[in-house]
Formats: C-alpha cells, sequence, structure tokens
C-alpha cells in the first residue's frame, strides 16, 4: 500500500466501533496508532488538518539526541534514539536520523553531570559519547564559555517524514487512518467514549488524544485534569555558504538558543519564543527572528552575513511533569471514562515520540480492553 493513499484516506465510513480512537496525527498520535496496530488492537487516528504533522510536529526542529536535564525525558528520549538509528523499524527500510552529531552545551559547572551522562548512554547504546570541556569549539559549533555533551551518533529527523512512516505502518496493520475529519465531542455513553465527528460516531474501548497545542482548548470530553498551556515556537531557515562549516545539531541548556543542519546548504536556528496562549497559526514574527539571528551569532559566527530564507511559526503544548518510570503518568485522565489526553511535550515531542508512543499504547490497550463487552 502506498504511503499517498494512507495519508489522503479522508473518505469513506468510519468503523461504528474499535478498540482505541487516536485523536491527532502529529508524531506522538502517529506514534501510538503504529503500536497499537502492530498488537492487533482495531485503531482508528482521526486528524483535522489534510495532512500528517500539521501543527506543532512540522514546525519542529527535529532533533533527538539521548541526553536530557529532565531525567524523565531522558529515560525517554535514549531507547527513543536507538528505534531512529534501527532500519528495521521503519517502512522505508532506511532509518530517518540524519546522524551529524548533537551537541549540548550547558555551564562548566554541569560538566561532572554531563560526564556521567555520556558513560550512561555509551552503555546503553554502543555509542561514543563524551564531554568536551577543553575547546572554544566542537563539530562546528563555538562553545561561548560553555562546556559539551556530544554524541556523534546523534542528529535530526524529519518530523513529517517519521509521522508518515509510522502512519503508513499503521495502516497496513489494519487501522484506519482518516485526515480532514474534526471531532466535535467525546461523550460518555455506556461506561465506554464515543467519538462525535463530522463524518459520523465511532464508539470506543479507550480514546487518546495526542493533539499537541489544540488541547489548550479542547472540544467536549477532551480536556485533561493538569490545564495545557500552548506556547509559541518560531524558527528561521537560513543559507549557509562555504566558507561556514558543516555543523551538528545543538542546544545551549543556558539559554534555549537551537540550531540544525538542514540539507547541504541552510541551517535551522530557533530560541524560545515565550508567548503563551499562541494560536498554532500565528504569523511569523519578524523581531523574534532578527533577534535568534543576533543571539546565535556567539555560536555559529557566520550567521551574521546569512541570507535569512524563511521563518515559520506554530504552537506547541505545555503540561505538567510525568513522573518517573510511570508510563501511565504520559497519559492525563479527562472527565470521560476510558478517556486520556497525552501530556504537554514541553518540546519535546520528536526527541521522545518512538518510547512515549510504545508506552502510551501498552497503557491505552490495557485500558481499552479492560471489561470491553
Amino acid at each position: 500500500m502506498s504511503p499517498d493513499r494512507i495519508l489522503s484516506s479522508g473518505g469513506g465510513e468510519l468503523p461504528a466501533r474499535v478498540d482505541v480512537v487516536v485523536v491527532g496525527a502529529g508524531i506522538t498520535g502517529a506514534s501510538v496508532a503504529h503500536q497499537l496496530a502492530r498488537r492487533g488492537v482495531s485503531v482508528v487516528v482521526l486528524e483535522q488538518a489534510r495532512r500528517p504533522g500539521a501543527g506543532a510536529t512540522g514546525a519542529s526542529g527535529g532533533m533527538v539526541r539521548a541526553y536530557d536535564q529532565d531525567p524523565v525525558v531522558a529515560e525517554l528520549a535514549l531507547p527513543s534514539l536507538a528505534v531512529y538509528r534501527d532500519p528495521a523499524c521503519w517502512a522505508s527500510g532506511r532509518a530517518p536520523l540524519h546522524a551529524v552529531g548533537a551537541v549540548s552545551v550547558a555551564d562548566p559547572g554541569q560538566a561532572l553531570a554531563l560526564g556521567e551522562a555520556a558513560v550512561r548512554i555509551n552503555g546503553a547504546l554502543g555509542t561514543s559519547a563524551r564531554l568536551v570541556a577543553d575547546r572554544a569549539e566542537v563539530c562546528g559549533i563555538r562553545l561561548a564559555g560553555g562546556v559539551a555533551l556530544v554524541e556523534p551518533e546523534a542528529g535530526w529527523v524529519a518530523p513529517t517524514e517519521v509521522t508518515g512512516d509510522w502512519l503508513l505502518q499503521a495502516g497496513a496493520d489494519g487501522a484506519v487512518v482518516r485526515h480532514g475529519v474534526r471531532v466535535h465531542e467525546v461523550a460518555a455513553r455506556g461506561g465506554r467514549p464515543v467519538v462525535v465527528t463530522d463524518a459520523g460516531e465511532v464508539s470506543a474501548g479507550a480514546v487518546v488524544a495526542a493533539v499537541g497545542p489544540w488541547a489548550a482548548d479542547p472540544v467536549p470530553g477532551l480536556r485533561s485534569v493538569t490545564p495545557v498551556r500552548s506556547r509559541s515556537i518560531q524558527v528561521t531557515i537560513v543559507e549557509r555558504r562555504p566558507p561556514a562549516p558543516h555543523h551538528a545539531t545543538f542546544v545551549d541548556l543556558r539559554t534555549g538558543l537551537y540550531a540544525k543542519p538542514v540539507g547541504a546548504d541552510r541551517t535551522l536556528i530557533g530560541m524560545p519564543h515565550l508567548v503563551w496562549g499562541s494560536p498554532v497559526d500565528a504569523e511569523p514574527d519578524p523581531v523574534h527572528a532578527r533577534a535568534t539571528v543576533s543571539a546565535l551569532t556567539a555560536h555559529l559566527p557566520w550567521l551574521a552575513t546569512a541570507a535569512q530564507l524563511t521563518a515559520v511559526r506554530a504552537a506547541d503544548a505545555y503540561g505538567g511533569p510525568a513522573a518517573h518510570g510511570r508510563a501511565a503518568a504520559l497519559l492525563e485522565p479527562t472527565g470521560v471514562p476510558h478517556t486520556w489526553s497525552v501530556r504537554g511535550w514541553n518540546g519535546g515531542g520528536v526527541k521522545t515520540a518512538p518510547e512515549a508512543g510504545r508506552r502510551i499504547a501498552d497503557a491505552c490497550l490495557a485500558d481499552a480492553l479492560t471489561e470491553l463487552a
């Protein structure tokens, strides 16, 4: 079955009843659907946009690495990186990871913690992560007075490509994927959820909403116990011409600045855009775009003369913290029985999606089949 056939599957009747309905075909929803379908669970994926990854997923930088300051995110990111590196996990037959390396820059006082993290990462993945504390530059990134954890085997993925691959696999395993379908309500009937859409109703054993920033203003029945807030994200694509060097992906943990190469002659750059309650389709902020270039010249000096090609703005979901080691903590209950909302990922959804999807699928499967007539 071709990717185009699955990813454009907006027509046809919806099944009257399935084990699980996944609302949202971003990267996390696609991962959950893939994991459920491969277990033989009947799944319907509903996406209001006409294409997958149209919200925060499409605007994400797509950087993946095993290290994160948050131990809960790090626990998910490490096995996720292993999946992104493994060609056998993908319908395309090739790993989506562009292994250009990843550089996490931090205050020198974090050197011991970064060194310990490198040991853990290498022990789990057999990689060559290392601490760099005595150089001004590494992998094309100036450290600007910091130290760095370097992960040569990490890098970036194209989030919409990953999303499409998972939806392709889910469809091949029997999932029904519908784009251009709007959910109006999730209601409780007979102790189980019913998803009301403009294409009909679906009764489900369980519902999981992976809607990203739309969770901040959910449809009835999908409001999580812990409020979700939307926050603006904006990235700028700049032209990278010689003598500008090739470089790894990087994030400055002190400031939130980040960058990744995009092909041979372009670089994506970003920094926090602290606008709360931002709509997904807001117009780019030119002041922020200029400030991003200015701030990042400390790490990439060639940016001072680089041409700015485009700016992309969207929004991301921010929610409460997940409890360490608990798969169920990745889901927030709603007011409808057996209906769950994926926690806000605070910008880390791509990095964690493979492992988070697996754990969420396990939790949904257990809930969907419990006492299901």
